[in-house]
């Protein structure tokens, strides 16, 4: 059996979080055991019941930001008192401002230490503080780090530099959770009194990455043309909530109040997906966003910025779009190209090696030292 030590999950319900459970869900178990650290533990992580009583493990961390010295005597006690146990350890991560864990592991002789990029851009400005300090991580992950993971290949160059061998990891899903249905898209078209709606959908959380402002502005335009149109706003805010009352206010000032729904963070996304009629996502910048595989895989047009990778064009459902044109343009764009036969994308989807079975055999040979 080898034990894996993941960190990165937290109480946001988003795709880095997606994406490590649809990997814990689908290991081989008597092979590979996964556990998992919490570091902002003032708050339960995603699934945490469910992880618990499968048999995995929780180590939970206060957060660096309530309490630095806390949280590093902590990190300490924990590999102090367990880290014989684990093979690996995987920080998976969006940025470079934290990798003490694979510092730590490396002094508790962990054997595989895996930094794992999950974006491609910066949510906010970057002081000189804070290039200083990525500069000095940048560092310490040379040589503290044995294996290097990225999402995409944008990802991966934007966080290791263009010189750094590092391996992709796919944003792989369920797919049969997620494809096309037409039985259940009806059913629940008509549970939610959305049979003659155009429902254009978007899922992720209120921050400046997603780019909410710019999607309200596009859904203005496609609403003025076509009155059928709603839009379903699918996440919530993580610690800054201002971002998602600034997109609130502003469907006032539209007076799109009865058009636009805010559902919060939601565990029916597969549903939601078959009631949508099309996705748009506009991010300002994106590591392989798992939402818009999810969005192909159930048969939807997407619309997608530029500034996302092209790898995310797996089908030919994609549409990426400048972030420089007026969200007329994209309306017009997206107006233009929303009608399509819904299908099984499921042959497709695994095709590009975005099936999570397949994808998993990838991560087991790398942790049993067969790379």
């Amino acid at each position: 059996m080898i034990n894996v030590l993941q960190v990165g999950m937290t109480r946001n319900h988003g795709g880095l979080e997606t994406y490590l459970l649809q990997q814990w869900r689908h290991l081989n178990s008597s092979e590979i055991h996964y556990d998992f650290v919490n570091i902002t533990g003032e708050y339960p992580i995603v699934s945490e019941n469910e992880i618990r009583q499968s048999g995995s493990e929780i180590y939970s961390i206060c957060s660096r930001h309530i309490s630095p010295i806390k949280h590093y005597y902590q990190w300490f006690k924990l590999l102090k008192t367990y880290g014989y146990k684990y093979h690996a350890i995987v920080l998976n991560t969006n940025t470079l401002e934290y990798i003490f864990p694979l510092f730590l592991a490396k002094f508790f002789r962990i054997p595989i230490r895996v930094i794992h990029s999950h974006n491609a851009g910066f949510g906010h400005a970057i002081g000189v503080k804070r290039k200083l300090l990525i500069s000095l991580n940048r560092i310490m992950m040379k040589w503290s780090a044995t294996d290097y993971f990225a999402c995409s290949i944008k990802a991966g160059q934007w966080m290791f530099g263009h010189n750094q061998k590092f391996s992709v990891i796919k944003n792989a899903i369920d797919i049969k959770k997620i494809k096309y249905n037409p039985q259940k898209r009806r059913e629940l078209r008509l549970k939610w009194g959305l049979e003659s709606n155009f429902v254009i959908g978007h899922i992720g959380a209120f921050n400046y990455q997603k780019n909410h402002e710019f999607l309200l502005d596009i859904f203005e335009k496609i609403h003025q043309k076509n009155f059928s149109a709603i839009l379903l706003l699918i996440g919530g805010a993580v610690d800054d909530d201002s971002f998602l009352k600034r997109a609130q206010e502003k469907v006032k000032i539209r007076h799109l109040e009865d058009v636009v729904h805010f559902l919060g963070v939601r565990n029916d996304v597969p549903d939601l997906l078959q009631i949508m009629d099309c996705f748009v996502l506009p991010s300002h910048f994106e590591g392989l966003p798992l939402v818009g595989i999810e969005a192909q895989a159930a048969g939807l047009p997407c619309f997608f910025s530029d500034t996302i990778t092209q790898e995310l064009g797996i089908t030919k459902l994609a549409h990426f779009i400048s972030l420089n044109e007026s969200p007329a343009k994209w309306a017009e764009i997206i107006l233009n190209n929303r009608k399509t036969e819904r299908k099984d994308m499921q042959p497709e989807i695994a095709a590009e090696g975005y099936d999570v079975k397949s994808e998993i055999h990838k991560l087991e040979k790398i942790y049993q030292g067969d790379k």
